[in-house]
């Protein structure tokens, strides 16, 4: 059976591709990711792809300027945004009974109504296309449900991959760290309108050094992936341009109420992440489904929402309750 990971910052699970066959023998492979980790004295500047840190840029309004430097970066020439209104990131499904809430990482709209999603990705996951479609597609949708027509605003999801995307043509793709999906004609690439657009910044495969990065995108891509490791701004973003986006993420100028809250969930998620690795440890000895099922338990006992266990262990939700029934 084909096997999928799920990856979190520092750990791998790995699993079938029946979600309700855990592998069993061993078949648990747990290491440490590439990304250094600094402790919050040694850190300037926060970490974009992590949760807090992400949070801590895209969650403040008093950073829209550097929010909206990095959505233009990846939008064509018509649609750079000048202003931007922050929407509520919870959106509940058509039909209450039948779907759960979607959560957007970040979603803001502009003077012309185009809805934009930003994503941050920064572990593997079953199926992740598959949810950039149904966040970008319910984003448009809920639009049309308000007018009166079909005539709505495109909407633009933008995804910054802190993980590499698995394109079946490596070839083409070496040396290109920008992907976009949208609706066209197949044979000679007509877009009748403009509708859904899925922008994937790849920052994982992204590896040029600072003397590589001759264009704007390229300097983009680089800040956005180098930022949390930078402790100093390199000369060629010393200048007002990107003044913005280093204000917005320098640790020190944050207020006191945010920087408490930022170290607060960031020793949160450092917390969670030495539990489940422990936790899986423990688990590799007595056999996958008796370690994870243990995660499980321990994640609920610890407050996490059975919801939020099975996305965070892409799991289904009746796995996951029917787990915790258990004596």
């Amino acid at each position: 059976s084909v096997g999928h990971f799920f990856e979190d910052k520092r750990i791998t699970f790995f699993y079938t591709d029946k979600s309700s066959e855990l592998c069993t023998g061993g078949i648990l492979k747990i290491c440490e990711m590439e990304k250094e980790y600094y402790s919050e004295s040694d850190q300037r500047y926060v970490d974009i792809l992590t949760n807090p840190g992400f949070k801590a840029v895209f969650g403040d309004v008093a950073n829209k300027d550097a929010v909206m430097m990095i959505i233009n970066e990846f939008l064509p020439a018509h649609r750079k945004v000048q202003h931007i209104e922050y929407l509520p990131t919870n959106h509940q499904g058509p039909v209450l009974s039948l779907n759960k809430e979607h959560q957007f990482d970040f979603m803001c709209r502009d003077s012309t109504d185009t809805v934009f999603i930003v994503e941050m990705q920064c572990y593997t996951e079953k199926s992740w296309f598959q949810r950039c479609v149904s966040y970008a597609s319910r984003a448009y949708d809920r639009q049309s449900r308000k007018g009166e027509d079909y005539d709505v605003s495109p909407v633009y999801l933008i995804g910054l991959m802190g993980v590499p995307i698995n394109h079946p043509d490596k070839d083409f793709w070496k040396g290109r760290y920008v992907s976009e999906y949208t609706f066209r004609e197949k044979s000679c690439g007509d877009l009748l309108a403009e509708t859904i657009f899925i922008i994937f910044a790849e920052l994982a495969g992204f590896d040029k050094t600072l003397e590589e990065c001759v264009t704007a995108q390229d300097r983009m891509l680089y800040v956005l992936k180098n930022l949390g490791r930078l402790k100093n701004r390199p000369q060629w973003l010393q200048n007002e341009i990107y003044e913005c986006i280093f204000r917005a993420c320098e640790i020190s100028a944050f207020t006191e109420e945010k920087r408490i809250e930022y170290e607060k969930e960031m020793n949160d998620e450092k917390r969670l992440n030495g539990m489940i690795r422990a936790k899986l440890e423990e688990g590799i000895e007595q056999g996958i489904e008796q370690g994870v099922s243990q995660t499980i338990r321990q994640l609920h006992s610890k407050g996490m929402p059975a919801s939020q266990i099975a996305d965070f262990l892409d799991m289904s939700l009746d796995q996951v309750e029917s787990i915790l029934a258990e004596k």
